[in-house]
């Protein structure tokens, strides 16, 4: 498992920040998230490598312009 910082600036209110803290954590490779010290960055564990890490962080943000949002 490594940590991996999420760029979260492309969530505009705090029910959609919630909303994402519960994605991530159901997320099977995601053991753990952690806010920063950055606003709008979290410190994710995942139990995958660094491709996957990106691939995963890609598909939140469409996601978010799906029927989730």
């Amino acid at each position: 498992m490594r940590i991996y910082e999420l760029d979260i600036g492309w969530v505009a209110s705090a029910n959609e920040r919630r909303y994402l803290r519960w994605e991530l954590l159901a997320c099977d490779d995601v053991r753990g998230v952690f806010p920063t010290t950055r606003e709008n960055t979290l410190a994710v564990l995942f139990s995958g490598d660094r491709f996957g890490f990106r691939e995963w962080a890609r598909s939140l943000t469409t996601t978010r312009e799906g029927a989730f949002w």
